[in-house]
């Protein structure tokens, strides 16, 4: 597996962070303000300067701040089935090169790429015995190779292929699916962002519609 790599992720800023601009992330967990209670940011009260700077942003993400991982380790295998055969897998120009830059769980401690003038390097809250490292569940590490598939394109070749998938055209038709499957060069790739939604916690954790009753799952899935 190629290390991920900075890539122009920039160009489909928009369509990743997709979430209504007013969908607010203050007060949810990845508002890591000094105010937020989250115990991470000890420097900042502000928001979005732990993920976002307007000026000298690393050209991985849209204006990104944030040191990224190294790499995957791992990826998503399914010999039994028939998704795993037609993987054209190009994990390391997805959107996981951002959010791992938090989610490998060993990253938060790193520096940003541009802080605040008042800040400098960044530190983090030790209260209530936090590391600055995320953990539980929400550690996905590098290892995805018991995570949900990315990376790979999502057409009518894996839709026949597959068999008990809906059509593209119908994913993104249900409300809050818009632009799910329509990522990378070839503008139907399957992403981290095709379920979640970073700016808007309504749905928790960060999903693009709720899962009740497994709504999301079957949104491409028919079961």
């Amino acid at each position: 597996m190629k290390s991920l790599k900075m890539v122009p992720v920039l160009l489909v800023g928009v369509a990743l962070f997709a979430a209504p601009a007013l969908a607010a992330v203050s007060g949810t967990a990845h508002d890591l303000s000094s105010a937020s209670g989250t115990d991470y940011g000890a420097d900042s009260a502000e928001i979005c300067v732990y993920c976002h700077t307007p000026h000298e942003a690393s050209t991985a993400g849209p204006l990104w701040n944030r040191t990224n991982p190294s790499g995957i380790t791992d990826v998503y295998g399914n010999p039994n089935g028939t998704i795993n055969a037609t993987l054209p897998v190009n994990y390391d120009s997805t959107d996981a090169v951002l959010c791992l830059s938090c989610h490998d769980g060993s990253s938060m401690t790193a520096a940003l790429v541009n802080p605040p003038n008042n800040v400098g390097t960044l530190t983090w809250n030790a209260s209530a015995g936090n590391s600055g490292n995320i953990s539980g569940t929400a550690n996905l590490g590098t290892d995805l190779s018991n995570d949900h598939p990315i990376g790979f394109v999502y057409d009518n070749t894996l839709v026949t292929a597959d068999g008990e998938l809906e059509a593209k055209a119908t994913v993104e038709a249900v409300p809050g699916m818009a632009g799910a499957l329509s990522f990378g060069g070839t503008n139907d790739q399957m992403w981290c962002s095709s379920c979640h939604d970073v700016h808007n916690d309504t749905n928790t954790p960060f999903l693009r519609v709720s899962n009740a009753s497994s709504a999301l799952c079957t949104s491409c899935h028919q079961k």
